[in-house]
């Protein structure tokens, strides 16, 4: 007895989820791939139509094709066959869905497809079309693009209802004309990886743009062409253009880390090169950082945020710097760090004492009611200078490391 009243309780347990409302449930399983959701509708009759109430659809349609190392459309010349009927079922499982309103509203398509791929970007088109959702996420990649003929048009027709589009590629590089279709005027949110900006897309909607591993070969000026934008953030990318313009009236964070600006033809990538000029009323978060402590110095730094609160500066070094945050006290957190080497003859390190100076410059400008001769003075209790060994990885030694950091938030809170 004891025994079969175990069982009955392992067995009740482990039914617990398949009792729970089927808008739950759907919503648990849609962290699932669409497929493995599909694959769910074969446990029982409760499941069997769990996919048509996931508010969730996640594909990636690199699944759908097989053989990839080896040449199947010579014509073509892409590896790979695609499995046309499974994606066929899946398309029509879609239709049906918002047609006939059979289950509930996709919520969300997360759709991931080569686009350097014809045959898979032909179904990524028409499953982007069946799917009304009101937030699409299209993570595409145009990895194969050296490989195919010229004719073929690499547009991302966005739907309506699109509003997130991440882009992944290799060195593609990226015309406006890329981003299209009735969705690009109501474009929020675009991510860029591994790209080659040419020019900028015209996105009068978004809101939210991030950039990784990305270059740019024009002048850096999205305010003509994304007027809107509030978070603007690129991390590890390089500018191939004398000018950084971020004028930007709604702009609310923006982020710079390890961006280098160098010159589009050869030369010593270390010579300081670039002006950059943030003009952003409503800008809130400024974070400037170079991690590698070595990156491509500015030639001025130029901000003007009078609705600023928090500032992290760590590393980048910029001949002039020019901050103009409106009145005093505005920035009361945050943190303005450099690191130095310079005893070292074979680091690219600038010296503790060009890193100090450009502190002050920035001081100057967070403290504008103070003399410039009183800030050094007034700034020293909240200026802390840290000198140890460290390991260098290219000389296999030890070498002195010298870091000078600025408490913004104390410094801002003292009594004057």
């Amino acid at each position: 007895m004891a025994t079969r009243r175990k069982k009955k309780h392992q067995s009740s347990t482990a039914d617990r989820i398949t009792a729970l409302p089927l808008d739950l449930r759907a919503r648990i399983v849609s962290y699932l791939s669409f497929c493995e959701v599909v694959q769910l509708s074969a446990l029982s009759r409760s499941w069997r139509h769990i996919h048509h109430h996931v508010p969730v659809v996640d594909l990636n349609l690199g699944e759908f094709v097989a053989f990839k190392k080896h040449i199947i459309n010579v014509k073509l010349a892409i590896p790979g066959i695609v499995d046309d009927h499974r994606l066929l079922g899946i398309r029509v499982a879609l239709a049906l869905r918002a047609r006939d309103g059979i289950g509930s509203k996709v919520e969300t398509l997360r759709l991931a497809y080569s686009a350097g791929d014809p045959r898979v970007k032909r179904h990524a088109d028409r499953l982007i079309s069946l799917t009304d959702a009101p937030k699409i996420c299209l993570d595409v990649s145009f990895a194969a693009v050296d490989r195919l003929p010229k004719r073929l048009n690499w547009k991302v027709d966005l739907p309506p209802a699109a509003r997130h589009l991440k882009i992944r590629s290799l060195d593609f590089r990226m015309p406006t004309s890329t981003i299209a279709g009735p969705g690009a005027a109501a474009l929020r949110k675009l991510y860029l990886h591994e790209v080659t900006l040419r020019e900028w897309p015209r996105l009068p909607s978004l809101r939210s743009l991030r950039m990784s591993m990305v270059t740019v070969t024009t002048a850096f000026t999205p305010g003509a062409t994304c007027p809107m934008l509030e978070q603007l953030a690129f991390w590890d990318s390089t500018i191939k253009h004398p000018c950084v313009d971020i004028r930007l009236p709604h702009l609310k964070s923006l982020d710079m880390d390890d961006v280098r600006i160098e010159l589009p033809s050869a030369g010593d990538f270390l010579f300081p090169y670039g002006d950059v000029t943030v003009d952003a009323p409503e800008l809130e978060e400024l974070m400037v950082i170079c991690s590698t402590g070595c990156s491509v110095e500015y030639k001025s730094f130029t901000l003007r945020a009078p609705a600023m609160r928090y500032l992290q500066w760590f590393g980048q070094f910029a001949e002039l710097v020019h901050i103009d945050v409106g009145k005093p006290g505005s920035v009361t957190r945050g943190t303005i760090q450099f690191t130095s080497n310079g005893e070292l003859e074979e680091m690219s390190y600038r010296e503790m004492k060009d890193y100090r100076a450009q502190m002050m410059q920035m001081l100057h400008g967070l403290l504008p009611h103070l003399p410039p001769l009183t800030v050094a003075d007034t700034a020293q209790p909240y200026i802390t200078s840290k000198t140890r060994t460290v390991m260098d990885e290219d000389l296999k030694e030890m070498i002195p490391e010298e870091t000078l950091t600025c408490d913004l938030g104390r410094l801002m809170a003292r009594d004057v």
